[in-house]
């Protein structure tokens, strides 16, 4: 991955103050990329691809992001990845591109260059994991609107469509299940949401840096994300690399920010235009 000793200069040390707006700053984006060979481009699903939905089976790339995605994929020294929460082989049918990194369960099953793996640990908790959903449908059979999204070697508890007022019972449901088959389990809370998976130092961070140590030197990393778990991507791209939060005004990591997904797409389609000739031309 290249240096930046000269990004804060570039950015007015406002860096340090918080995300910039990535659009009241795209010279600076454009003159780290012409200092780098490649670019290793990294984008979380839901929130950043795809718009946050109540239901998880109802979430859909924005087609705009769809199409820009492709057009990079078809870029020289560009690399895409897209890393989720999500099983891996769901969130590769929501995208749809062939030959590009698909990870699922944030970073615990990878799907690159026609190969699959998972996390030997993460698989051997499979078992633990089903305990803990039965146990939760049990005790959160009589709130509506829970949603429990089984992804095999981690869980995700959706709440965004219980009334607020029921919050608190989920919460405590959560914790209760966890105590009683939580041994060897951790959990993480996100948008309304709880995070549940193996015990294990492994997060999307580590996910993001496995992947830039196979990039050729010189080349630059870049990580797009919503939510609290993408804060460990943000973290390990650090001053080297760009990073780019997607909703409004929160504590974060990353240098950069953008709306919503459709100024997502505006920043794709940027790269595959005046981003990719800053890698090919400016050096």
């Amino acid at each position: 991955m290249t240096g930046s000793e000269t990004d804060s200069d570039a950015d007015g040390g406002a860096a340090e103050e918080g995300s910039l707006e990535l659009f009241e700053h795209l010279d600076a984006v454009r003159d780290r990329l012409g200092r780098a060979e490649g670019m290793l481009l990294c984008t979380d699903f839901d929130g950043t691809l795809a718009p946050i939905t109540e239901d998880p089976d109802a979430a859909g790339i924005i087609a705009a992001n769809e199409d820009a995605l492709r057009e990079l994929t078809d870029r020289e020294r560009v690399e895409l990845a897209v890393v989720s929460g999500r099983e891996v082989e769901d969130v590769a049918a929501r995208v749809g591109i062939d030959d590009i990194t698909y990870a699922g369960n944030h970073g615990l099953e990878l799907t690159r260059k026609g190969e699959a793996t998972v996390h030997p640990i993460a698989a051997d908790r499979q078992d633990d994991i089903a305990a803990l959903l039965a146990d939760l449908d049990e005790r959160l059979a009589g709130i509506e609107g829970c949603v429990f999204e089984d992804k095999e070697v981690t869980a995700t508890i959706h709440y965004r469509g219980v009334n607020p007022e029921d919050h608190p019972e989920v919460e405590a449901a959560v914790e209760a299940a966890l105590e009683e088959h939580g041994e060897g389990l951790s959990s993480s809370s996100g948008k309304e949401i709880f995070e549940v998976g193996p015990a294990i130092p492994w997060d999307k961070g580590r996910l993001i840096s496995l992947l830039a140590e196979d990039t050729p030197p010189g080349w630059i990393g870049a990580y797009l994300g919503d939510d609290t778990t993408d804060e460990t991507a943000f973290e390990a791209l650090g001053e080297a690399g760009l990073s780019v939060f997607v909703g409004g005004e929160s504590e974060t990591a990353a240098r950069y920010r953008v709306p919503d997904p459709e100024g997502v797409a505006r920043f794709f389609e940027w790269l595959a235009s005046e981003g990719c000739e800053a890698l090919a031309n400016d050096r």
